[in-house]
């Protein structure tokens, strides 16, 4: 009896030793493969997503969705995978919501990975599914019939542009939201922000004079762009785009060209330059 009763105690140590952590579904290694950037091409829409680890229990991510052919806006979403108090929760903010939204991670095994709130009315539940093939599907529904998927490849390459311009549509979406969090996110600490009249403000000035209502963007809309890469870590865009904007009392619907240079600082890329010029 104690020879059988030693066997089974050594079996289920090491059966415990070698279990797949990912099965207790409370930490973030289990998602480590969701860092950096995938794609979804749509018939109508392509979907960015994006995620970086910028704190040992915290991934940080960003969600877009673009109009074809013109790459306008459709929405966006900034997201966060936390690991706290023995669970991972994924929070989701966007725009039109003045709290961010809370899953909770629930499922995890065999790459999928579910997260729910069933007390939301729509989405409650989250799905992440990886393929054998390293392609993502993400399933949203309200638990049931209700709900839609998108198919995402990642983006592997490192002069994709689509990381950059995602990051610049969330900039935007920040300003034109008066987000102080998000675009604190999104402007790098040494920002020199150039303003078509010429005026140059920091960071700070900046986000102080959205905030304030004294400069307000209340859409912007781009028209062509080109990312050219400074390094894995460096990029500008040169571009050109639409953007309606009150300022001193006077709304201005303005034609602009720009050019923004872009640094990848903890995963993300931030604002670090910014000049424009209004066309005539």
């Amino acid at each position: 009896m104690t020879r059988l009763l030693t066997a089974l105690l050594l079996t289920l140590a090491v059966s415990a030793a070698t279990a797949d952590p990912a099965s207790s579904c409370d930490s973030l290694g289990s998602l480590r493969w969701l860092l950096g950037d995938w794609v979804a091409d749509g018939s109508k829409t392509t979907f960015h997503e994006s995620w970086a680890e910028v704190a040992p229990h915290t991934f940080e991510g960003a969600g877009i969705e673009r109009a074809k052919p013109d790459g306008s806006i459709k929405g966006g979403e900034v997201l966060r995978l936390v690991e706290m108090a023995g669970g991972v929760f994924y929070l989701s903010k966007v725009t039109h919501n003045e709290l961010p939204i809370a899953f909770r991670l629930t499922e995890c095994a065999d790459g999928r990975f579910v997260f729910d709130n069933p007390a939301h009315d729509f989405p409650r539940r989250l799905e992440y599914v990886l393929a054998p093939d390293g392609r993502l599907t993400v399933n949203v529904s309200d638990g049931g019939e209700k709900g839609f998927s998108l198919n995402f490849a990642r983006s592997a390459s490192p002069g994709d542009p689509a990381p950059v311009l995602a990051a610049e549509d969330a900039r935007f979406t920040a300003m034109v939201a008066a987000d102080t969090g998000d675009m604190r996110r999104w402007f790098a600490d040494d920002l020199v922000y150039v303003h078509s009249t010429g005026q140059v403000e920091s960071r700070d000035q900046l986000i102080e004079s959205i905030t304030s209502g004294r400069t307000r963007y209340v859409a912007v809309t781009p028209i062509e762009r080109q990312v050219v890469a400074l390094g894995s870590a460096a990029a500008m865009v040169r571009g050109r785009g639409r953007f309606q904007v009150t300022a001193g009392g006077n709304a201005l619907d303005l034609q602009i060209r720009y050019l923004a240079v872009y640094g990848k600082q903890d995963g993300v890329w931030r604002l670090r330059s910014w000049q424009s010029l209004r066309n005539p």
